[in-house]
């Protein structure tokens, strides 16, 4: 299957399921095709996959069967939210986006990290930190980048610290200093490497209707949910969930974890100052 195929089975793939169904008149507008072209592209789909989607005269477009299953896509919602990024055209429904700062790290900050991780190599950088806004060389074996939904981290062994820990990529000042084989990997670091599940359930001051209403904005079975994640990374995964802080409010704060799993993750989170 050629790329460009694969992109147009794609389209098709998350119109379906997610606007409930799609015809030659999205697949026109998204691709700038003409009609048959448009046509065809639905009918080789179809064809390879005739399971998963049906036509209905009266809605005049195809639906997904109830034996759909993703074949070119991952089913995610993201993707249709992609999508719609790309073309807002008067078929595709709008989703508004919140700007956030640009915090896309720069190139000359990145090839370094990457070289590093890429070739096990220990680099001598420049980087800044809050209790030192001047920059300082580390020593650093930099295993992996970590992105948090607003920047990036990279992973690493510091050698000030004889430890692994975690440096925003944004500090760093790119120049190198120095640079040698790496000794210590993502296979020595024991954080990075001990799983963790995070487990939520509905603020315990709400009331039974609001905690149902909870319940299902997470998809909760049995009062709770949960994520997977790692001791390295279950920081970064509690601010993504907004649960790095505690609100006064029931309404405000909605989700809590549960007692055994504020147990079992609390060794591995950050001390207060």
């Amino acid at each position: 299957m050629s790329k460009e195929q694969q992109a147009r089975f794609h389209f098709i793939e998350v119109f379906a399921k997610w606007l409930g169904r799609v015809n030659a008149s999205h697949i026109m507008a998204y691709f700038d095709l003409s009609r048959q072209a448009a046509s065809r592209t639905i009918t080789q789909y179809m064809a390879k996959y005739p399971e998963n989607l049906i036509y209905n005269e009266s809605l005049k477009g195809f639906l997904p069967t109830s034996q759909f299953s993703a074949k070119t896509s991952v089913g995610a919602f993201s993707e249709y939210q992609q999508i719609t990024r790309v073309n807002q055209s008067k078929y595709l429904a709008s989703i508004e986006h919140i700007e956030l700062p640009n915090r896309e790290p720069e190139p000359k900050l990145v090839q370094p990290i990457l070289r590093a991780i890429n070739e096990k190599l220990a680099i001598d950088i420049g980087y800044l930190s809050l209790s030192n806004p001047h920059y300082l060389d580390r020593i650093i074996e930099p295993h992996s980048l970590v992105f948090d939904g607003l920047r990036y981290h990279v992973r690493a062994f510091c050698h000030k610290n004889n430890d692994y820990r975690d440096f925003v990529l944004s500090r760093f000042n790119g120049e190198l200093n120095d640079e040698f084989k790496a000794t210590h990997g993502a296979q020595d670091d024991r954080l990075w490497h001990t799983q963790l599940e995070v487990v939520i359930m509905a603020d315990s001051r709400l009331s039974p209707a609001q905690k149902r209403v909870i319940e299902l904005d997470y998809q909760m079975k049995n009062g709770t949910s949960t994520i997977k994640t790692t001791a390295a990374l279950v920081q970064y995964t509690l601010k993504r969930l907004h649960l790095d802080a505690y609100q006064t409010q029931a309404e405000a704060q909605q989700i809590i974890l549960t007692p055994e799993c504020l147990r079992a993750i609390s060794p591995y989170l950050p001390k207060p100052a």
